[in-house]
């Protein structure tokens, strides 16, 4: 069950990223994560109103949940949204599903796993996948160009959702509740929201957002609090090593969604289905490494 859970989070995520790159087309970065995190807070805080009880969030165990907020879809989330629009959906989901070697490594030193040869051999793929899509170039987002130092910017939401997954699991183990560990998670991601509203001391974030961009957004944020709910369930029965492989299938999701639905925005080339042939692999290895 915990497999299923993992997969359907995966397929949810992917629809979530697809969105965002449309939506990016009617507000800014900085308003579609506020947005997309209000609306999941929205969505999680009705359905535990009715579905859980106060003393449920008294233990100490919460905590874990409120980092993994403030890690994973509060800082994963930016860097995620800022790649979606500086390199397409399609490179940065699959960069993005590198997550697995961070949690797996984050497991190894908070969870008691231990090195192996199947998990340097992931690596090994991950990078290699991290490196072919490194040479696609400048041309494959439709009417704009990156550098490959964007591609950081995936890389580094992989690792902030990858280090989330060993939070969250440290969470379920004392407080076994998902629905908890979703709505204190998204309390978590809106503690620094407040981030948002300045980049600098010198100049406001643009928050410009129009009528489409709050719909699509407080859609995209339906998706992705279902999604957490998803992964929690998961998380809830089954190991991260296994359940954080699974959840980056999205990978394949993504390819397929953006090939039916963003042609006129984005083109798949062989590099980037070379390059997530290999990340998948690698999720697979760290799968079955047991």
């Amino acid at each position: 069950m915990s497999a299923l859970f993992a997969i359907l989070s995966a397929l949810l995520y992917a629809l979530s990223n697809v969105l965002t790159r449309f939506a990016l087309r009617y507000a800014s970065v900085n308003g579609g994560v506020l947005i997309s995190l209000l609306s999941c807070f929205l969505f999680v805080a009705l359905y535990a109103f009715v579905s859980t009880s106060f003393h449920q969030y008294k233990d100490w165990g919460v905590l874990f949940f409120l980092l993994a907020g403030i890690v994973g879809p509060f800082l994963g989330r930016i860097f995620l949204y800022v790649a979606i629009e500086k390199v397409g959906t399609a490179i940065s989901s699959t960069l993005y599903e590198i997550k697995p070697l961070f949690s797996t490594i984050a497991a190894l030193l908070f969870l008691g796993e231990m090195l192996s040869v199947p998990l340097f051999l992931a690596i090994f793929l991950m990078m290699a996948g991290t490196i072919v899509i490194s040479f696609e170039g400048s041309t494959r987002q439709i009417g704009r160009g990156w550098t490959t130092k964007n591609l950081l910017l995936p890389i580094a939401s992989g690792a902030c959702y990858g280090i989330a997954h060993a939070l969250r699991k440290g969470g379920l183990d004392v407080v076994p509740f998902p629905v908890v560990g979703v709505m204190v998670q998204n309390i978590g991601a809106l503690i620094f929201v407040p981030i948002l509203l300045v980049r600098n001391t010198k100049r406001q974030v643009d928050l410009n957002t129009t009528k489409e961009g709050w719909i699509l957004f407080a859609l995209v944020g339906l998706l992705q609090v279902s999604a957490q709910w998803c992964l929690f369930k998961a998380l809830e029965t089954g190991t991260v090593v296994v359940v954080s492989p699974l959840s980056s299938l999205s990978t394949l999701f993504v390819l397929v969604l953006t090939a039916l639905f963003l042609k006129r925005l984005e083109k798949i080339t062989p590099r980037i289905v070379l390059g997530a042939t290999f990340i998948v692999f690698a999720t697979l290895v760290l799968t079955f490494k047991r």
